[in-house]
């Protein structure tokens, strides 16, 4: 996906901060491991040179006291030397001069040791044997570990990258939904303030004809729609307001809502039918207004110009069903999420649902929704499952 310059902002920074702290540890652990290793070496050529003097040492007693030749075993090379108590050289091949005061010690990159268990058989005093791959085993780990920590390095720089963009992508979401809602908000404001200035240009020029009355009042209508929806957002999200619940007559609510749209649904031609039965709930009027509004609103809002839409409330189950564009199957699931619209031709904001089932879950209502796309969509809210005292809502909301 393609950045924005805050995005690659956030991202670089991101990756300024993991990068540090990346590094760090991988040196930290690469030094760590250097030392560990190169020691292990050290340990592994030592051991070595001492069992090779200590084989020379026995088989030079072992030859004085048996009688037999001495012998220096194939393995030893000319790394040796054989020194006797004065300091001269009796064999060996090592031409640096070698420190005899010490057991074991590195010079120049190789290693010596120094041993005294022959005890001056066959006039050998001390054995010196020397390893000079030392340093070439110390360099090769030393490129072991560095080729290590480069490719650890590259790897969790790749990762970093992979989860930086990873975690971006919330947010891009977010991003995306809100320009589409600021883009959406001024679309729908749009319609009913141009309207209602055209309306009362007419009416200043003294043309008060009921029709524009009609449409100013219509204006009002869609601006407050929209207002009750953003206050509800801003007060569910930015304050823990008390609710007031109380008895609420369904059948009086829908009704009004049904007026409330009126002037919409004969704009559009709509053929609106109720069938409205008593059920009287406790709870907040203004959600049980705001939940049937908004359930009414989208019925309008996606119903086709001269389709039908049906209002039905029966044992306290309200159902509004319309012959409208409907929803596809794979967004039915995602349909009552924020900013999340049946389709993107038909107005809105993608809050209306969200508010429905929000209110749905204060309260505990069912809520239900069938729907194909083409063939319109039947919203069903069950009031009846709902405790009649909300304390839920008191507690949380």
């Amino acid at each position: 996906m393609a950045l924005s310059p805050y995005e690659k902002r956030s991202l670089f920074r991101f990756m300024a901060i993991y990068l540090g702290a990346v590094l760090i540890v991988v040196l930290a652990f690469s030094i760590l491991f250097y030392r560990i290793d190169s020691e292990s070496i050290k340990e592994r050529v030592f051991s070595k040179l001492r069992m090779v003097a200590m084989q020379i040492a026995a088989s030079a007693v072992d030859a004085q006291m048996r009688g037999k030749p001495f012998e220096i075993p194939d393995s030893v090379g000319c790394d040796y030397l054989l020194i006797d108590q004065n300091g001269k050289i009796i064999d060996g091949c090592i031409p640096e001069k070698v420190d005899l005061s010490r057991e074991e010690y590195l010079e120049n990159g190789c290693a010596y040791y120094i041993d005294r268990s022959a005890r001056g058989h066959l006039g050998i005093a001390y054995v010196v044997v020397r390893d000079c791959s030392l340093s070439r085993q110390i360099a090769e780990c030393g490129r072991n570990v560095t080729g290590a920590a480069v490719a650890a390095s590259l790897f969790l720089i790749l990762v970093g990258w992979y989860l930086g963009r990873l975690f971006l992508r919330p947010m891009r979401e977010k991003i995306d939904s809100m320009d589409r809602f600021i883009h959406d908000s001024t679309h729908e404001l749009n319609t009913p303030v141009t309207t209602m200035l055209l309306a009362l240009q007419k009416i200043e020029k003294g043309e008060c004809k009921p029709t524009y009355l009609r449409a100013l009042q219509m204006s009002g209508r869609l601006i407050s729609r929209v207002y009750e929806d953003l206050t509800f957002l801003l007060v569910r999200e930015r304050q823990k307001e008390q609710s007031r619940p109380e008895a609420v007559d369904l059948a009086e609510k829908t009704k009004e809502s049904l007026e409330f749209f009126s002037i919409l649904a004969e704009q559009k031609r709509l053929e609106v039918s109720s069938s409205l039965q008593p059920c009287i709930i406790e709870a907040d009027p203004k959600h049980i207004e705001l939940l049937i509004k908004n359930l009414i609103d989208n019925a309008v809002k996606y119903t086709r110009p001269q389709g039908k839409i049906r209002v039905s409330l029966e044992s306290c189950r309200l159902v509004v069903k319309d012959s409208g564009v409907g929803i596809e199957k794979e967004k039915l699931q995602r349909i009552f999420e924020r900013f999340e619209r049946a389709n993107s031709v038909e107005g809105g904001l993608g809050i209306g649902l969200d508010i429905v089932s929000t209110i749905c879950r204060i309260y505990g209502f069912g809520l239900d929704v069938r729907s194909q796309a083409g063939e319109g969509s039947e919203f069903a809210v069950d009031f009846s499952t709902a405790s009649l005292q909300p304390e839920r809502e008191r507690e949380s909301y």
